[in-house]
């Protein structure tokens, strides 16, 4: 009896999945396509977001581009007025250096003058009278007195103008020594003030170009990826083109043939009334006929083994008869499906379930609840799709409702 069910359950699943692989797209193949569809997705995002940090990175270019192209400025102006600055401080400093050169040489002659003059009046303190006697002595006659006399007082005179001229001289000289000095100390400060902001400026240079040549990076990454995005997607799209002509003549080719064997091998009856022998599974309106239809999901015409029953979710999905449950499961684009054997080479199929009631190898009987109507695998909305099998082969149900 176990052998009798399991050969009973290959035969009738193994024909019911023969028919789905001709009259319509395996389940695992639209997965897969699905699969290449997500990815293709997948790519597209991941292609905007490469292209979004291209975008940013492209702006942080510019906008980093245009201030190092002011900081260089600033950075031409700075090193100007730094050279400006170095150039007035050595000018400054050659000044200081010949100004204490006149100064030395004035402090020189000072010292002279002064020694002279010293001397000449310590021997005037020391000899006094003497000095002056030696005048009136030594003088020929009172003119002569007087000549002399006089002479000594302009020299004396003469001295000491000299003395206050090469004072005079050496005052001047040093108060321009202590601007002059004042005026590196000044300049000093500024080129060191100008050395620091040289080198704050070169700081912000160096901060940009790292931010910028990160920026380059980023767009060159993400040029790149989008390159490689690009390709990958091509690959798929490809693929799928592909995979859909190879179905699409392989639709066509099983259409050709369908059709042909259906002239062959249609029954040749107008069903009005069915024999009664099977029990409706659910009641509701026929949404679908038995026979070629154009697929409501795939869009083609193709042959549809049963006919579909508009119900709603849930709805409780009868037994038309009684006998052995040979299949309770996933069936590809059936979705959750039952199949029973009556027996006699007769078979029913229950597709697109919700729920399923009962189990592979149970024993039901006419009108018990099998399962509850769904939407699953290849359809468009709840219903019960139900097939009548004789041998394998699907007929048409009303002929038997």
């Amino acid at each position: 009896m176990f052998m009798k069910y399991n050969t009973i359950k290959s035969r009738l699943v193994a024909t019911i999945l023969t028919g789905i692989v001709v009259l319509g797209t395996p389940l695992y193949i639209v997965a897969e396509d699905e699969d290449l569809t997500n990815q293709l997705d997948s790519i597209q995002q991941q292609v905007n977001q490469q292209n979004s940090i291209k975008a940013d990175a492209e702006t942080v270019i510019v906008s980093v581009s245009e201030q190092l192209r002011q900081i260089e400025e600033q950075l031409r102006q700075a090193q100007q007025q730094l050279e400006s600055i170095q150039q007035q401080r050595v000018a400054v400093e050659n000044d200081i250096t010949v100004n204490e050169k006149l100064l030395a040489e004035a402090q020189k002659r000072l010292e002279g003058r002064e020694s002279v003059f010293y001397k000449r009046v310590r021997d005037i303190y020391i000899n006094g009278r003497l000095s002056y006697l030696d005048v009136v002595i030594g003088s020929k006659d009172f003119s002569d007195f007087a000549n002399r006399l006089e002479i000594l007082k302009r020299i004396i005179d003469s001295d000491i103008k000299l003395i206050d001229e090469i004072k005079k001289e050496r005052a001047e000289i040093a108060a321009r020594k202590q601007a002059l000095e004042q005026s590196r100390a000044k300049l000093v400060e500024l080129e060191k003030a100008a050395v620091t902001k040289q080198a704050e400026i070169e700081q912000k240079k160096k901060e940009r170009e790292v931010v910028l040549q990160k920026a380059q990076n980023d767009r060159a990454t993400a040029m790149q990826a989008v390159e490689e995005l690009n390709a990958s997607s091509a690959q798929i799209t490809a693929l799928l083109k592909a995979r859909q002509a190879e179905r699409a003549a392989a639709r066509a080719a099983a259409e050709a043939a369908a059709a042909a064997a259906a002239q062959q091998s249609a029954p040749s009856y107008s069903w009005v009334q069915g024999s009664g022998q099977l029990g409706w599974p659910v009641s509701g309106e026929i949404t679908s006929p038995y026979g070629y239809r154009t697929h409501p999901i795939w869009g083609t015409t193709i042959y549809h083994s049963g006919i579909d029953i508009g119900v709603d979710e849930g709805t409780p999905v009868h037994a038309a008869d009684g006998g052995t449950v040979v299949w309770s499961g996933w069936m590809g684009g059936y979705g959750y499906a039952v199949v029973i054997d009556h027996g006699n080479g007769m078979s029913t199929l229950y597709g697109h379930n919700s729920e399923l009631a009962v189990s592979e190898g149970q024993d039901v009987s006419k009108g018990q609840v099998i399962a509850y109507a769904g939407s699953t695998g290849n359809s468009t909305g709840p219903h019960v799709h139900f097939e009548v099998r004789i041998s394998g082969d699907p007929v048409d149900p009303m002929g038997y409702l």
